[in-house]
């Protein structure tokens, strides 16, 4: 699997959420809601025999909202973390068509409140276990 390949299409599928901005990794401006695709820590290769199969077990994904602390940005953050609805990361990520891997599944989201060029955020962790080809 190549890694760019996989975080662009994770991209395209956030980008099917209304409203939630995902800007190109490395941007410093940026406009909340927002999506952030980082890097996996690792990548497990050849899961099946040869080169059959690839697996990143726990690709993150950030939502990151502003006003960590208010009301309005709870209730937010939580329409992200739905398993399902029009807000749901988990709906958009699995629903989506990919060409870069064969499989993704949402498995948890974790809560924090990170910051981001020197601004505070609240933000939902997103775990992605993901499955592709070999190559």
């Amino acid at each position: 699997m190549n890694l760019d390949d996989v975080a662009a299409q994770l991209g395209e599928a956030l980008k099917t959420i209304e409203g939630l901005n995902v800007p190109e990794w490395g941007v410093r401006r940026v406009y909340p809601p927002f999506a952030l695709i980082p890097l996996p820590e690792q990548v497990e290769y050849d899961a099946t025999y040869g080169r059959g199969s690839d697996r990143i077990e726990d690709w993150p994904l950030l939502v990151l909202l502003s006003r960590p602390t208010e009301p309005e940005t709870r209730k937010a953050i939580a329409a992200y973390a739905d398993g399902s609805g029009p807000k749901s990361v988990k709906a958009a990520i699995e629903a989506h068509t990919y060409t870069a891997f064969d499989s993704v599944r949402v498995g948890r989201a974790e809560f924090d409140v990170v910051s981001y060029d020197g601004v505070d955020y609240l933000a939902a962790m997103f775990h992605l276990d993901i499955t592709g080809k070999g190559t």
